[in-house]
């Protein structure tokens, strides 16, 4: 059975005002009730768990990468029935078709609910950043993207746009917590925050659109994290250091949860090109390299991860899984 998370989780008088003091400027767009976090639990009613990120634009290769595992067919309809689909931030930007790739998940989700499935989206720093400020130079790509199409990357990003893409960023998750994993774009579940203070302040950030505060795109958030100080004083990618990987399994440890599922850093513990885990499937990374070479990434051809025994996630040990490439061929981690 599923570990329940600790009881005595309390929201302290600091976040509680501030969920009073941000609650009056949730616009109607934006109330369309962004969860800040999702939840699963109900596990037996998939088939099978599968994840990807940082698609980066790159609509061709997440197409037939999707193919290829059977999720959609060749119009790009759900064919993967009763499976849960997690996309872990990332799906703009860099490349040259992200609003294709918007459009596919639009479509997606509906129909996989048809099908006694689900399609979780969640946030990256890309499609976070972009709605804290559509004007950035970080979003220019997706900007020129929006402009060739005749699109205002600002209507977009407050959800005015006709056509509803922006009021889709605007629901999208920071997390999914998935039995005892955590899905989230860079993994960083914060320091010094229980479980019942993270969901209520992401849930109130998200719901009044302030996606520029630090625990949503700040320098260490869970979205954007990608240095650590070590005890030595030297500045490394958090999972060079073996102090920063063995905090963050101690802090997700706290809060129930056995794994975490990421993507955000294509090479991260040295997996190129592809899906890698570490200390006994604890920490799974996703980005397989899919953003193109001209925007500093791998262009690949990308993975995707299964795992094939859905309850398994609701034990506190490893996972039966495996990482999925373009060509269909399925290699357990």
């Amino acid at each position: 059975m599923c570990r329940s998370l600790p009881r005595r989780n309390h929201i302290t008088p600091a976040l509680a005002a501030l969920l009073c003091l941000i609650a009056p400027a949730v616009s109607i767009a934006q109330s369309a009730a962004n969860p800040g976090i999702v939840e699963e639990n109900n596990l037996a009613r998939y088939r099978q768990i599968c994840a990807i990120s940082d698609v980066h634009g790159m609509y061709d290769h997440l197409s037939s990468l999707l193919i290829a595992a059977r999720m959609i067919d060749r119009q790009g309809n759900w064919t993967a029935g009763n499976t849960l689909l997690v996309v872990t931030g990332d799906s703009i930007d860099k490349g040259p078709a992200s609003i294709k790739v918007i459009d596919l998940w639009r479509k997606l989700q509906p129909l996989a609910e048809q099908k006694g499935g689900r399609l979780i989206v969640l946030l990256g720093n890309h499609e976070a950043e972009f709605l804290a400020n559509p004007n950035a130079k970080k979003s220019l790509v997706f900007r020129n993207e929006l402009s060739k199409l005749h699109l205002d990357p600002n209507i977009i990003a407050k959800g005015d746009d006709a056509e509803g893409r922006g009021n889709f960023l605007l629901r999208l998750p920071i997390a999914a917590k998935v039995g005892e994993y955590l899905f989230s774009h860079a993994g960083w579940y914060p320091k010094g925050m229980n479980w019942t203070e993270f969901a209520a302040k992401s849930k109130a950030l998200l719901q009044s659109a302030a996606y520029s505060d630090a625990l949503v795109t700040g320098p260490h958030s869970i979205l954007e994290e990608k240095n650590e100080t070590t005890a030595d004083g030297d500045d490394v990618k958090w999972y060079d250091d073996p102090g920063s990987v063995k905090n963050l399994e101690k802090r997700i440890s706290d809060q129930g949860l056995f794994g975490i599922v990421f993507g955000h850093q294509p090479h991260a513990f040295g997996f190129m090109k592809q899906i890698g885990a570490v200390d006994g499937l604890r920490i799974i990374k996703i980005n397989s390299g899919m953003a193109p070479a001209d925007a500093g990434g791998d262009e690949s051809a990308g993975e995707l991860l299964r795992f094939p025994y859905p309850t398994e996630l609701l034990q506190p040990r490893a996972p039966t899984a495996e990482r999925v490439t373009a060509h269909g061929e399925a290699t357990r981690l």
